[in-house]
């Protein structure tokens, strides 16, 4: 199987609040080629369990969580150096973006 062309990073620490409308609206884009890769830096809420749902459904999501919160830097770092595609986008938990967005 081929990489995709886009990798969509989003670090997260304690995100559930707006995560799901943040990955929907990653998934839900025109341009479908891509990847979004989420590093759950061992949130004490709700994150885990909307990471999971989301990697159980759609194979272009990708779930990582740490077993410690390692810090933001390290946990932002942790995202780009897994991503490995030619075009990379950094995203937030809070960060709903339009279906065209990517395109």
């Amino acid at each position: 199987m081929r990489a995709p062309r886009v990798s969509i990073g989003l670090p997260v620490y304690n995100g559930s609040r707006f995560l799901s409308g943040a990955i929907a609206s990653v998934l839900s884009q025109t341009h479908g080629d891509l990847e979004l890769i989420l590093s759950d830096n061992a949130s004490t809420d709700a994150t885990e369990e909307i990471g999971r749902s989301f990697a159980s459904r759609d194979d272009r999501f990708v779930y990582w969580r740490n077993e410690k919160n390692i810090g933001a830097v390290p946990n932002y770092n942790k995202v780009f150096h897994a991503a490995q595609t030619p075009l990379f986008k950094w995203s937030a938990h809070d960060d709903w973006i339009e279906p065209r967005f990517i395109e």
